[in-house]
């Protein structure tokens, strides 16, 4: 994990940081939601979701040069 750093959690440096701390915190939040609501469908709506949403900002972000 050569490509993180400890300050990536406040402004991410990368664009694979970005990915994996935006995971981590999707699948948190997802965990939260299943254990608040029970209910595995509303668990795989804000999983998908949040991967769609942290792929797509990630792309957009490296496609106007965010990281460089």
């Amino acid at each position: 994990m050569n490509f993180l750093s400890w300050y990536d959690w406040i402004t991410p440096t990368n664009p694979y940081a970005a990915l994996l701390l935006g995971l981590i915190s999707i699948f948190i939040l997802a965990f939260i939601i299943w254990f608040q609501t029970k209910s595995w469908s509303t668990l795989f709506i804000s999983l998908t979701t949040g991967v769609l949403v942290v792929l797509l900002g990630v792309a957009i972000l490296t496609s106007i040069g965010w990281y460089n």
